[in-house]
């Protein structure tokens, strides 16, 4: 285990901590069942991976969003969220308002936002509160996208 991620406890903060437990009374069952759920909710979160893979061979986790348009969820964090885009030929997403930066990497195929022409390789931020004009594509295209929960 990596040392470097455990952060060092503040022996005064336990002791004062220690002095104002008290004592669950026989009768406070449900009390008691809260406590512990909390308790194993935040174990559960300090065990989560520190590291996530995801591989463009899984063929698992894609969700059709609209006709021509599917969405693998990479990430959530902090009220972002991270996806993969598959778009079919032919297909449009409608304009669209930021609520928060959005981040566009096209690496596959080509994408056009309004008069703007996107290619593999080619990166695109929209700013948190600007709107994007209608997107389209006639070859199809493979887009990741980490922005607002939710609208990615």
């Amino acid at each position: 285990m990596n040392r470097n991620l455990i952060p060092e406890i503040d022996v005064d903060l336990l002791e004062e901590l220690d002095a104002r437990l008290v004592p669950v009374q026989a009768g406070d069952e449900l009390l008691l069942a809260r406590a512990k759920a909390t308790i194993m909710r935040t174990i559960a979160q300090d065990r989560a991976p520190l590291y996530r893979t995801v591989r463009a061979s899984d063929r698992e986790g894609w969700q059709k969003v609209c006709p021509g348009l599917e969405r693998k969820v990479l990430w959530d964090s902090q009220g972002a969220r991270s996806v993969m885009l598959r778009v079919a030929p032919g297909t449009t997403v409608p304009a669209h308002v930021h609520g928060m930066d959005e981040e566009c990497v096209v690496l596959q195929g080509t994408i056009r936002i309004g008069e703007l022409e996107l290619h593999a390789g080619d990166y695109h931020v929209g700013r948190r509160g600007t709107s994007h004009e209608l997107a389209a594509t006639d070859t199809g295209a493979v887009v990741y996208l980490r922005g607002a929960m939710d609208e990615v």
